[in-house]
């Protein structure tokens, strides 16, 4: 396959989808206008459109959306039914695509939900992924990100996700549209 929808872990040679993955390019020379995350609602497709695509990006943009400490987690099933975590910061998320600017990432919102308290929020996404924009689905799964509202700005401070394992197809609850 020549668009990759997995990518092979860093150790131990496991294999993971990603629920949120960078296509990269190296950043250009000229300034870059990122579009800042002012309304909390505005974050997921603002996300979206930063991650979700052909190859080629200029990854500034995602470095901005997240707080420079953030961590990306996911959780892994393994053959065996076991679960592993894998946490990468925010540089070296978008550092394993920028060494791969042909990798190409397409993902569709199933449903997304926000809950705020003052300066915080809880993001939770759903979604499915794909090979090409409209080729089939080849998995489903949940993103969570934790949100912090400073400088003006949403960003994100923590995501975590996991792909839907076979026999357990995400709720209903996380399918349904968005209240």
């Amino acid at each position: 396959m020549s668009s990759r929808v997995t990518k092979t872990a860093r150790a131990g040679g496991r294999f993971l989808l990603l629920a949120f993955a960078f296509v990269a390019a190296s950043v250009g020379a000229g300034a870059v206008d990122c579009k800042p995350v002012r309304d909390v609602k505005d974050f997921v497709p603002v996300w979206n459109d930063l991650v979700i695509g052909p190859g080629g990006r200029d990854h500034s943009c995602t470095l901005r959306l997240l707080t420079p400490d953030a961590r990306i987690t996911g959780v892994v099933m393994g053959a065996d039914g076991k679960s592993t975590r894998t946490v990468e910061s925010a540089a070296e998320f978008v550092g394993w695509y920028e060494k791969r600017p042909t990798e190409t990432f397409w993902e569709r919102t199933l449903n997304s939900s926000v809950e705020v308290y003052e300066n915080v929020a809880r993001v939770t996404r759903t979604y499915e992924v794909r090979a090409s924009a409209k080729g089939p689905v080849l998995a489903t799964g949940i993103e969570d990100f934790q949100l912090i509202f400073e400088g003006g700005e949403w960003r994100a401070f923590a995501m975590l996700w996991q792909d839907a394992t076979p026999g357990k197809p995400l709720p209903g609850r996380y399918l349904a549209p968005s209240r």
